[in-house]
């Protein structure tokens, strides 16, 4: 990942609750607020190889970005770069369009 990048800020930015880095093989690389992050790391890296699969198996081409809602509230994992993914989650449901708009926008700011 970018050395300017701190999962701390951006947590700020994006109001979020909790987040994680990890690399393609689900290897917890940072985190902020989240327990058991090592377990979320993992279980993350494996809904996206599944999502991709599935992806693959209809045609809808590479999946970038995935949302997951739930009862109490919502979290966002994105692909960054080739072999990276950063988690983010939040209890406030209301909180969903800023964390997606604010992942897209630091896609754009790594490339």
């Amino acid at each position: 990942m970018n050395e300017d990048f701190k999962l701390s800020d951006f947590l700020k930015l994006t109001k979020a609750e909790g987040a994680v880095i990890l690399n393609a093989k689900g290897e917890l690389i940072e985190s902020e607020n989240v327990k058991k992050a090592k377990n979320f790391a993992g279980m993350s890296s494996v809904m996206i190889k599944m999502a991709k699969e599935f992806s693959n198996e209809i045609g809808i081409g590479n999946l970038k970005q995935y949302v997951f809602k739930a009862e109490k509230g919502v979290f966002i994992l994105n692909n960054f770069e080739k072999d990276f993914i950063v988690g983010v989650y939040s209890k406030d449901i209301t909180k969903t369009g800023l964390m997606m708009i604010s992942m897209d926008n630091l896609i754009k700011k790594i490339k």
